[in-house]
């Protein structure tokens, strides 16, 4: 009876041991670190042509910086411009600043957008600006909710929404149209 009870309190010291041990033991500390939102890239002062099927350029962008998020994919520009490359007329749009979401064709331009096309021998320069612009740089169309403004050589518009599609040569006022046209005299 002795010599259990002497290993019972041999084994409770021995279990005592083990549990203060582990006790005082330092446990490492791991630290989660919550993944914020900060560029995980960027570029300044670029300059990037994207090419069509045919291998020639289809735009052109260009712009004073770019910030890529990994955390949501997004995409911030600082003071972008678009040169798009048609057959029928160049035309470009730039403004103060860019957000590009996860789909990569579809850039979200805000604050002084201006859309510009240069004259040519069927068409007259025109002139838009607007303080936001969503722009689908593969099917070449571009569309706001916002009040724009439209200018040519003989016409002034003023509109609170509008679609641009450059494929079909289609300018879609929304709502809320006022302007002037002059006839050339």
């Amino acid at each position: 009876m002795r010599t259990t009870t002497s290993l019972f309190i041999v084994l409770v010291l021995a279990l005592l041991s083990w549990w203060l041990q582990d006790l005082w033991q330092e446990t490492p500390i791991v630290h989660t670190i919550k993944e914020e939102h900060f560029p995980d890239y960027f570029m300044e002062n670029f300059t990037i042509t994207t090419m069509n099927k045919q291998g020639q350029p289809s735009y052109i962008l260009t712009a004073k910086r770019l910030d890529h998020f990994a955390d949501d994919d997004t995409t911030e520009i600082i003071q972008p411009h678009i040169l798009f490359k048609e057959t029928k007329g160049d035309w470009s749009i730039s403004a103060q600043r860019a957000h590009i979401l996860t789909n990569n064709n579809i850039v979200h331009l805000y604050n002084n957008v201006n859309i510009t096309r240069q004259p040519t021998d069927q068409q007259d320069a025109l002139s838009i600006t607007t303080e936001y612009l969503k722009v689908n740089t593969d099917n070449k169309t571009a569309e706001t909710d916002k009040l724009a403004h439209i200018a040519t050589r003989q016409l002034e518009l003023d509109t609170t929404g509008m679609v641009f599609d450059n494929n079909k040569g289609i300018l879609k006022l929304l709502s809320e149209v006022k302007g002037t046209y002059e006839t050339e005299r």
